[in-house]
């Protein structure tokens, strides 16, 4: 048959289509087996499946913790108030309530964070910071006028604080709190720990054998948590720490909270609390109300006004003429002196200053409080010989006073420092009416005697 040339120039394209296709299908099993595969149906023939070999993926890694950052060079400043009052105050654990909100005012204006316990015992676990310089409020014994009048100062500044009660003051009349008003507290922010059964000075044996004065300070310390417990501990206020009656204790004392699970015990030495201070003499701010002093200083980290007023009165100045004036004020043991004297006699000398008036003068140490000091009218000098060996590292003297020049309160501040080393070296370094400070102070050799010396069994009390 005759075909033209276009005839044949069509066929040629349907011809190698068909070969082409026929031969793919033929000679390509695999992609049969990829189509059947897609089609989600079973090859034919003597064709096997394409199995991919099993890959073994490893289990994520366990998440690794982040470490919390506890600010350890932080600070707290802890106050502590007792009983409260809408009139006037002669009694220093009285405090009236106008001069307590001034004090929570003041704590605002001056930007310190007012923090919980729980916040203080999660900084000090290592768990959480807490700002460098905090506050924080305590108030003891459970009087009545803590719910009637305190609280709702403290819930107008939103300040959450400690009450430290004793369970034989819990509820029965009179001036005491019933159980409901502690669980007010409680709604209110409070935290609530243990000041003892009693009450009573554990350090005060009264005749006991040691074994009854062991008894009796395991039921004083025990006794007193497991009843906040039982009354309380549906609250969730409830933490276990300890407040010593009158701040007085001994290393019995501290040892055997310290077996029953106390996390923290709180003097009344008043000093700031740094991170590692030791859990089981934490101090305290004992805030007075009859001459409110002792809130200054707990409030001052540093730069306050009676840190200046120090620093102008017991600083030398400059006259006009370039002659150089002493201090108007000087003081005994001097401003951050070492003193090896574990009795020294406190000195201030006011007599460069016109009209003092001595019945303005108030003298605080930490660790004692208030202190019947002595003035001088003839030489001008405020004394005050300490009565019992002192045992901390570091004291601080506050003392307000008036006189012509300021018909206001002066309030000044100074510390010094305690090497008990030299008193252990040499006894006669510790000579009541003495204060002045070390002229070599102890080798380093020697402080390996001190830390091989046992301590004091007490601590000054207010």
């Amino acid at each position: 048959m005759h075909r033209s040339p276009l005839t044949w120039f069509l066929l040629v394209p349907t011809f190698l289509s068909v070969v082409f296709f026929t031969s793919c299908e033929r000679g390509n099993p695999q992609g049969e087996q990829v189509k059947v595969a897609l089609d989600g149906g079973e090859t034919s023939g003597d064709a096997e499946p394409i199995v991919a070999d099993p890959v073994d993926i490893p289990p994520p890694p366990e998440p690794v913790p982040m470490e919390p950052v506890v600010n350890k060079a932080a600070r707290v400043s802890i106050l502590g108030y007792h009983d409260f009052t809408a009139g006037k105050t002669t009694n220093d654990m009285v405090i009236n309530i106008g001069d307590f909100r001034d004090q929570m005012q003041a704590i605002k204006d001056a930007q310190k964070p007012v923090i919980s316990m729980r916040e203080f015992l999660d900084w000090k676990r290592g768990k959480n910071p807490i700002p460098n310089q905090s506050v924080m409020i305590t108030i003891d014994d459970g009087w009545k006028a803590t719910h009637s009048l305190a609280m709702d100062v403290l819930k107008e500044f939103n300040y959450p604080f400690t009450v430290f009660l004793y369970k034989n003051y819990i509820g029965i009349g009179g001036k005491s709190m019933t159980h409901e008003e502690i669980r007010e507290l409680a709604a209110a922010g409070a935290t609530l720990s243990s000041h003892s059964v009693s009450h009573h000075n554990l350090s005060d044996r009264k005749g006991r054998s040691a074994e009854a004065y062991t008894a009796w300070l395991k039921e004083e310390l025990e006794e007193s948590h497991h009843f906040l417990v039982e009354e309380f501990g549906d609250t969730g206020a409830v933490e276990k720490v300890f407040a010593f009656p009158y701040g007085i204790y001994n290393d019995q004392v501290t040892k055997l909270a310290k077996e029953f699970g106390y996390e923290a015990c709180f003097t009344v030495n008043g000093k700031k609390s740094p991170w590692n201070t030791e859990n089981m003499e934490i101090g305290r701010y004992i805030v007075h109300g009859t001459t409110l002093a002792n809130f200054d200083p707990a409030l001052n980290f540093g730069g306050s006004h009676h840190a200046v007023a120090s620093h102008r009165l017991m600083t030398e100045t400059i006259n006009e003429d370039g002659s150089i004036q002493s201090p108007l004020v000087t003081v005994m043991p001097p401003v951050d002196s070492n003193i090896g004297n574990r009795l020294p006699l406190i000195e201030i000398d006011l007599s460069r200053l016109p009209g003092v008036q001595p019945e303005s003068i108030s003298m605080r140490i930490s660790g004692f409080g208030k202190v019947p000091h002595q003035y001088d009218y003839g030489t001008g000098k405020a004394l005050y010989q300490v009565p019992q060996r002192l045992r901390l590292d570091t004291y601080e003297v506050q003392f307000s006073f008036r006189h012509a020049n300021n018909p206001e309160n002066e309030v000044i501040s100074w510390s010094f420092n305690l090497e008990q080393i030299a008193d252990y070296i040499d006894a006669k370094v510790t000579s009541p009416g003495k204060n002045a400070p070390l002229e070599i102070p102890p080798s380093d050799e020697n402080s390996a005697v001190l830390e091989a010396s046992p301590a004091s069994d007490t601590t000054p009390s207010i």
